[in-house]
């Protein structure tokens, strides 16, 4: 009889340990899931803050202080703040920052785009700095 209670209390602590295990995952790659989210929320802020320390206002804009995933790629995708951080860390990187007074028409947010995430590209690849594809500021 003994050795029968022993069984059993082996076999119900190993259930108990399996679901506490399985449960316990899925908990976990929650939080996984929402530890990452906050850490790329307190990168993506901490970025912003640095920009904003660093360029302030470019083009009558500014970063938001805690700006969404898609406030802050809004905020990069025409170039000049990346051109303009680049040039305040490194003076003269990016020779030809495209800005609104340079450029006439509704072609200007394409052609900003363009001409200013390639010359960031270039300057940032020119000194060494691990770079991103301009695709990277679309998604």
């Amino acid at each position: 009889m003994a050795e029968a209670a022993s069984l059993f209390s082996l076999s119900a602590a190993a259930v108990v340990e399996d679901v506490l295990r399985e449960h316990g995952c899925r908990l976990s790659d929650r939080d996984l899931a929402s530890r990452r989210t906050g850490e790329a929320a307190a990168r993506r802020n901490e970025a912003a803050g640095w920009l904003r320390r660093t360029v302030g206002a470019v083009a009558g804009r500014d970063l938001p202080e805690e700006p969404s995933e898609e406030e802050f790629r809004l905020g990069l995708r025409n170039g000049q703040i990346l051109c303009s951080a680049l040039n305040r860390v490194h003076p003269g990187a990016v020779q030809k920052v495209v800005t609104a007074d340079s450029v006439d028409g509704a072609a200007l947010s394409a052609f900003q785009y363009f001409e200013n995430v390639r010359n960031f590209l270039v300057a940032a690849q020119e000194i060494g700095l691990p770079c991103f594809e301009a695709s990277d500021l679309e998604q």
